[in-house]
């Protein structure tokens, strides 16, 4: 079994954009067919949501306020159209994490070797970017130093899977401090 691994996805509301809130308000109902030929035009991010699996990690990345939470794929990556390029993806309705403290991008920045472990910082076109777990477990340790009293919620996420089953202790394959 592969280890489920971790994406930068970008939601911009200016012109007309789309706003993360609108998922963590309601999960059930936004979080299907995200993406499509409308918002998903770059060929960097069709190739990364083809690497997308079921049970990923999701760091929900809003275009000038920082990280604002951390969902899973509720699919693998898919095309919208038959033939077209893979661009839409599902987010499962849980576990889900609305951060109570954004994670401004200025701190992701400032991490030891940021620009090895964030993709997004690398590459400036595109809405889907990849995330190593050495990143990524830099990325919790941020997220749970800004977000203190979130730290049970937090370790409940990734030791679950999408809400279909729950994948059980470790299975996120990062290694799980304690917090």
């Amino acid at each position: 079994m592969r280890a489920p691994r971790a994406w930068w996805v970008v939601a911009s509301a200016s012109a007309g954009g789309w706003h993360w809130r609108d998922f963590f308000r309601n999960p059930a109902e936004e979080g299907r067919n995200w993406g499509g030929r409308e918002w998903i035009r770059s060929p960097v991010s069709w190739a990364r949501i083809r690497e997308m699996r079921k049970g990923d990690i999701v760091v929900a990345y809003q275009a000038g306020e920082g990280i604002l939470g951390l969902a899973r794929l509720a699919s693998d990556g898919y095309s919208e159209s038959p033939g077209g390029p893979c661009n839409t993806f599902d987010l499962a309705p849980s576990p889900i994490v609305w951060l109570e403290e954004p994670i401004p991008l200025f701190l992701v920045r400032q991490l030891p070797e940021a620009r090895r472990h964030f993709e997004f910082l690398r590459i400036h076109h595109g809405t889907v970017f990849r995330i190593t777990p050495e990143g990524f477990q830099a990325l919790l340790h941020l997220i749970r130093a800004l977000n203190p009293r979130q730290g049970p919620e937090i370790q409940a996420f990734l030791t679950q899977g999408p809400a279909e089953g729950n994948a059980g202790p470790g299975a996120v394959g990062f290694p799980l401090e304690p917090i």
